[in-house]
């Protein structure tokens, strides 16, 4: 299949091109680097608030396949930014829909259920949402509306707490281990909250398994359906460097995770990589980069 990117060199971005080797891949950047593309990857420059050749270069590409990855300015989630990628992703729209796309899958955000508790179903009802949220789901909504009246497919994926190797620093288990190696008890501000946990390298691959299923357009979770506290994840990664673990006592706090039954009937994903084993697969990676 023919594949247009966006956001092909984000954290997430950076492992779902592994899953795309065989398939021919239009990336969109914002500037050209160093670092040789793969065989199957052509780059074009563009900014996708902005007019420019990359629309022509699209269309001239025909993507059968749109994985739309890219939202400018994190972690900035201001009213400002959110804004400036609304503006952005409809303008992506109407590109995609000159260039004749048959299938679109958007990263969208497990923060679209709101401040919520428990299992999380894509059919259930969003309570006090930000700002960010808010505008991830606007852009849902029109892109509801362009599909149908374009004749093309979509699919909005609830993606949830994704971690593994490439997070920024600030991420929790990256955070973790440097106050750890550093001597330093980490702080966490709520060591109870309860989080949905996802492999980056279990996304990737669901994600590129929306793009290839031929299931009706919608709302599909991305995530490991189950609740794990932000203490334990610290716990872990403390085990793992054989030090003492931070939390002796981790309650169950406040979270939500995802009812997966969904993605799991229409296209058969479930994460492969659990909790223990994800963490240590990114402490491996993160010890060998440093």
């Amino acid at each position: 299949m023919r594949v247009l990117v966006t956001g092909g060199r984000g954290f997430l971005g950076r492992r779902l091109m592994h899953f795309l080797a065989g398939h021919e891949v239009l990336s969109l950047v914002r500037s050209l680097s160093r670092e040789e593309p793969a065989p199957n990857v052509r780059n074009v420059v563009g900014d996708l608030a902005g007019d420019g050749a990359w629309q022509q270069e699209v269309e001239a590409f025909a993507p059968d396949w749109c994985i739309h990855l890219a939202w400018d300015g994190l972690p900035d989630y201001s009213l400002e930014r959110c804004r400036h990628n609304l503006d952005a992703n409809v303008g992506l729209m109407q590109t995609l829909v000159r260039a004749r796309v048959r299938r679109v899958v958007v990263a969208g955000t497990c923060w679209e259920y709101g401040r919520v508790t428990g299992s999380m179903h894509e059919d259930a009802v969003p309570l006090d949402c930000g700002v960010f949220a808010t505008t991830k789901h606007a852009i849902r909504t029109m892109l509801d509306g362009v599909a149908r009246d374009a004749g093309f497919e979509y699919r909005w994926a609830r993606i949830f707490f994704v971690y593994g190797p490439g997070q920024r620093s600030v991420a929790l288990i990256p955070h973790v281990r440097a106050s750890l190696l550093a001597g330093n008890m980490p702080s966490l501000r709520e060591p109870n909250a309860i989080q949905d946990y996802v492999h980056v390298d279990d996304v990737a691959r669901g994600l590129l398994s929306l793009a290839a299923c031929d299931a009706p357009s919608g709302v599909f979770n991305l995530g490991s359906g189950q609740p794990t506290s932000v203490g334990e994840i610290a716990n872990r990664v403390a085990e793992h460097y054989g030090r003492a673990r931070p939390f002796a006592h981790v309650e169950s706090g406040d979270g939500f995770w995802a009812d997966g039954s969904r993605t799991l009937a229409a296209v058969g994903w479930r994460p492969d990589i659990g909790i223990a084993d994800g963490i240590a697969m990114t402490l491996r990676e993160l010890d060998g980069a440093s």
